[in-house]
């Protein structure tokens, strides 16, 4: 004998939508989480300091300079030196 269907009301049909709607929200919630969590990390993100790019490079100081818009890496040390001191007052 064949199993008799079972007719849902429209109540328990809206019912049961709005809980996976709600299940939806908060996985996006959740995914909008990783995503700004991604944007903004807890640790600082570490980025090589200039001596350890010229030294990975093998660049000479006049090739840096010169890479950095000076002359020569005379000029270079003496604008450094002068802003650093400019920065210390």
């Amino acid at each position: 004998m064949p199993e008799k269907r079972v007719v849902r009301s429209k109540d328990e049909r809206k019912a049961e939508l709005q809980k996976k709607i709600e299940y939806h929200k908060e996985c996006i919630k959740s995914l909008e989480a990783k995503i700004k969590a991604i944007d903004n990390p807890k640790t600082p993100v570490r980025s090589k300091g200039v001596r350890r790019i010229l030294a990975e490079a093998k660049l000479t100081d006049d090739e840096a300079a010169q890479a950095l818009g000076f002359s020569n890496a005379e000029e270079m040390k003496k604008k450094l030196l002068a802003a650093a001191e400019k920065k210390s007052k």
